[in-house]
């Protein structure tokens, strides 16, 4: 029977992972933004940043955007403002 479930399971997990909904809702209000910026919001560590950044982006829901060869910049795709809005969605609910 749950099967079918799977994904949703496995979506949910990623989603309870510490760090990854505030940046989530971090680049859905930045819009785009930096590494640093992002750190200094969340006050992660950088090493942390960088796994949830890649996790994210592997999922499609990141995407990193070269402003300059030596600069990145950090925004949500479609995918991760569609899953960021339902976050904020879950607020009204609780």
């Amino acid at each position: 029977m749950l099967n079918g479930y799977n994904v949703l399971f496995e979506f949910m997990e990623i989603l309870g992972k510490k760090w990854v909904v505030p940046l989530l809702l971090i680049l859905l209000f930045y819009d785009k933004t930096t590494f640093t910026r992002i750190k200094k919001q969340l006050g992660v560590t950088s090493r942390a940043l960088s796994k949830k950044l890649k996790l994210l982006e592997a999922l499609g829901l990141v995407e990193k955007i070269a402003d300059s060869p030596r600069s990145i910049i950090y925004a949500l795709s479609e995918k991760g403002k569609e899953v960021s809005r339902m976050l904020l969605g879950l607020r009204q609910i609780f």
